[in-house]
């Protein structure tokens, strides 16, 4: 991940407790611990995964959605992205390559059947506040006023879209959500998030 050498003054009181949360293995360093820090403060240190659904055949005309999703991912401090791929799966990887060219490193996935799949094969991964992009839908906002509402409101799904009707969108999940997926295949939008708002667990944002 791309990182500039900044030069700041801090209380030594402040490196103090800086210096406590360094545990040598999930807090490396000094460095470590203060950007950390600062994630936390900015919402976003508990959001680990994202994954991005790059399945069908329209995916690979979806490329220039999906770059401003990564660019947005990438400034809430993720450096690793899970990228869901299906049919033209190879065509895919052949364009976005590794992540690299992003500041950002790729994990490939096609063995998931439908977009629930796709998450139903990671969920030993999904321990945590979790952001799902579907490429056929994204809006050029701040993740971080989605993730400060889907905490506020505690709820297992936030659903950003500009398509009440097809929900297909921007995710914020909790692990609870594994639950919810049947096994074998299924979509999100058809078999997922009807029955969490249904059971009033999920809240929709309208993208306008």
């Amino acid at each position: 991940m791309e990182r500039e050498r900044v030069t700041i003054s801090i209380k030594k009181s402040v490196l103090d407790k800086v210096d406590r949360v360094i545990d040598g293995t999930s807090i490396r360093n000094r460095s470590h611990a203060i950007e950390s820090l600062i994630l936390k403060g900015l919402g976003a240190a508990d959001t680990k995964v994202a994954v991005v659904l790059m399945g069908g055949d329209d995916a690979l005309k979806s490329i220039p959605n999906v770059e401003k999703a990564l660019s947005n991912l990438k400034e809430i401090g993720l450096d690793t992205i899970n990228i869901a791929t299906g049919f033209l799966g190879d065509k895919i990887k052949d364009k976005l390559g590794d992540g690299a060219k992003y500041g950002l490193k790729f994990i490939y996935n096609d063995k998931g059947e439908g977009s629930g799949g796709a998450l139903a094969v990671l969920k030993k991964e999904l321990k945590s506040t979790f952001i799902v992009i579907n490429h056929h839908k994204f809006s050029d906002f701040k993740m971080n006023s989605l993730l400060d509402f889907h905490k506020k409101h505690k709820f297992t799904a936030t659903i950003a879209t500009d398509d009440i009707d097809s929900l297909l969108g921007i995710y914020i999940f909790e692990p609870e959500i594994i639950n919810y997926l049947p096994k074998g295949f299924s979509m999100l939008e058809d078999d997922v998030l009807p029955k969490l708002i249904k059971d009033g667990k999920a809240a929709v944002c309208p993208i306008i």
